[in-house]
């Protein structure tokens, strides 16, 4: 959920450097989260008890959302939905990046195919075949990065 969709307003004077202004969770958080999931952090710390951002002990507002403790109070984990919900997110990125990733290795192999299965065996086949083969899997691992990325960012959010 982004935060216009919250009603929140589109960026705070304290938010993250790191943070984009369509989103909810803090950088830092998000960073947290990876963390969690790959198993190199536990669920356990101080946390902002209405965002859920990753404080300090002598934090007086949360840089993210700009709640005192006074009024949301701190957490000591995050709960097990919001680690869910960020694990789902993740999964659908990744997803995105992976079919295009897929798609232009299965195109490239069926292309690299086509003189061999035309011509025959020959030097310039095999040499069209795995120049083909080698084109594609560049060209597709620079798609899925930069348009597979940004795609499966929007899809993650949704």
């Amino acid at each position: 959920m982004t935060r216009a969709q919250a009603g929140e307003r589109p960026s705070s004077p304290g938010a993250s450097a790191g943070a984009r202004d369509d989103e909810i969770v803090s950088a830092r958080l998000v960073a947290w989260l990876d963390a969690v999931l790959a198993g190199r952090a536990p669920n356990a710390g101080r946390f902002c008890g209405n965002c859920y951002h990753p404080r300090q002990a002598e934090d007086g507002d949360c840089p993210h959302c700009g709640s005192s403790v006074a009024k949301a109070g701190t957490v000591d984990s995050v709960p097990l939905v919001i680690i869910e919900a960020h694990r789902r997110r993740r999964g659908r990125e990744g997803l995105v990046v992976r079919s295009i990733a897929w798609i232009g290795l299965t195109i490239g192999v069926v292309l690299a195919l086509v003189p061999l299965a035309f011509a025959g065996v020959t030097w310039w086949t095999l040499t069209a075949f795995f120049g083909l083969l080698i084109f594609f899997y560049i060209f597709s691992a620079n798609v899925a990065n930069s348009l597979g990325d940004a795609w499966g960012y929007r899809w993650g959010l949704a």
